[in-house]
């Protein structure tokens, strides 16, 4: 299958969810790296997941982190193709070399940054937004890639596939191999290019 739009699927906690998501084209795969998260992912469960399934780029979501020796830790044990950060996080990444994805959760003016971000701008890869901040956010599309997070099928732009990439999140197993896909399921589909 292949999806018009670039879609990220974070918080990955599980197997299904991973395997999934990789079988419906999604293009990035996220695990949350800091051990204070509820959706902590240990670098040894990550590494059971990692092995079962191609494709997707790794995504280490580093919101939480507090310093640049955990970061560089965890990309020795996750060996991920781009960090996740929040703006509490951007100072860590002088530490790394690695692209990584910027992740609003607020609609803080994004010029209040800028010169936060000069220096990190080549490796900046995206922008994650929430969907409600989309209009504040206009300007950024014209310079960032930008990933709406969305939760409802129904917070899809019509016009989503074609200016902007979609974050979502994945969601626990009611029990190993058990799990309910209609969000995903229903945006994959939406998001499904024609043949």
């Amino acid at each position: 299958m292949a999806l018009k739009s670039t879609v990220k699927v974070g918080r990955i906690t599980n197997l299904s969810d991973a395997r999934y998501c990789a079988g419906m084209g999604v293009d990035m795969l996220g695990f949350r790296v800091a051990q204070s998260d509820p959706a902590y992912l240990s670098p040894e469960a990550f590494q059971e997941i990692r092995g079962w399934f191609t494709g997707p780029l790794v995504v280490a979501e580093c919101e939480g982190i507090a310093d640049a020796d955990t970061l560089v830790a965890v990309e020795k044990n996750y060996q991920p193709d781009l960090l996740e950060v929040g703006l509490a996080e951007l100072p860590l990444l002088a530490s790394t070399s690695l692209p990584f994805i910027l992740r609003l959760n607020t609609t803080d003016a994004f010029q209040e940054i800028t010169g936060l971000m000069l220096p990190l701008k080549d490796r900046l890869r995206y922008i994650v937004i929430p969907v409600s901040a989309r209009v504040k956010c206009k300007e950024l599309e014209k310079s960032y890639a930008i990933l709406l997070n969305i939760q409802e099928v129904s917070d899809v732009p019509n016009e989503a596939a074609q200016h902007v990439g979609i974050a979502l999140d994945g969601t626990a197993e009611d029990r190993p191999g058990l799990k309910n896909y209609d969000v995903l399921a229903d945006v994959f589909e939406l998001l499904e290019a024609e043949e």
